[in-house]
């Protein structure tokens, strides 16, 4: 059974008011399809990105980030090398790492390359959508390249039954597991929350997964790592659903949504997420 959890709704409240006051700066070592909507998200939620990667400068720049975001969209014999020496450096200085392992269960190569970084980085977060999670967790999983496949969609009919493979997995991991679908499963092998807004018209726009994991880690650069992984997809979906309404009232289409959606990531304030955000907990 899924209860509200006004306690968790708050406290992702403070911490979206919390990166607009601190500012983290995210080091992002992104998909090339999307590096300009990580940066675009990342300045409108309030906080400051910055793309490097190549591996004489990677050290330097995660010293001075607030957190570290990898994705794996895009790999490369010389941007995966890269990509391990920026998690060492983040681990070593206490810099939160995000890792998005994307098409994970489409090739082996992308496979082999997810559990190495996690195996050798140990990531703070991993953030996926759930054909990804179950392919890192051992599963048959129906991705379809870089996009989840339908027989891995979480509704509120069956959140409850597919929960305990993303709590399984942080377990596992010893890490938060952010699980993006219609809803989106969050746990640290001990709490688990459920993050019900969003819209489908986010799926028809490219790179949004690459988004979310550029805004979890603008949270993770202002507070703990599983209030941020919540709070960014409370905002994240709640801002595709003011879009939306948005795009329907002025008779739009997916291009206006495309920018209506940065729009409310960044006029969003506390009251919208503490009236609108669907949070819930497993009892």
């Amino acid at each position: 059974m899924l209860l509200a959890d006004p306690i968790l709704l708050e406290q992702s409240a403070d911490l979206l008011e919390n990166v607009r006051r601190v500012r983290p700066l995210v080091h992002c070592m992104t998909n090339r399809v999307t590096i300009n909507d990580c940066a675009n998200i990342i300045l409108a939620a309030g906080g400051s990105p910055i793309m490097a990667e190549d591996e004489r400068e990677v050290e330097e720049i995660v010293a001075a980030a607030g957190a570290l975001v990898i994705n794996l969209g895009i790999l490369s014999e010389t941007i995966f090398p890269s990509m391990l020496k920026a998690g060492r450096a983040a681990k070593r200085l206490g810099v939160p790492v995000i890792l998005d392992p994307v098409g994970c269960g489409a090739s082996k190569l992308r496979d082999d390359c997810c559990r190495q970084y996690i195996d050798e980085i140990h990531p703070d977060i991993v953030r996926g959508n759930m054909s990804e999670i179950k392919a890192l967790a051992g599963m048959t999983s129906s991705t379809r390249g870089v996009d989840a496949g339908i027989d891995d969609a979480v509704t509120l009919d069956n959140a409850h039954q597919m929960s305990p493979l993303v709590t399984d997995l942080a377990k596992k991991l010893g890490t938060v597991v952010s699980a993006t679908a219609a809803v989106d499963i969050i746990s640290d092998g001990n709490r688990t929350a459920f993050v019900a807004n969003g819209h489908p018209m986010l799926c028809d726009v490219t790179g949004t997964g690459c988004m979310a994991s550029a805004l979890t880690g603008a949270c993770a650069g202002a507070g703990d790592a599983f209030t941020a992984a919540t709070a960014c997809l409370i905002l994240m979906g709640l801002a595709g659903e003011m879009a939306q309404e948005a795009v329907q009232a002025e008779g739009r289409g997916i291009g206006t949504f495309r920018i209506r959606h940065l729009d409310y990531i960044y006029t969003i304030q506390r009251k919208d997420i503490l009236e609108r955000g669907k949070v819930y907990e497993s009892r």
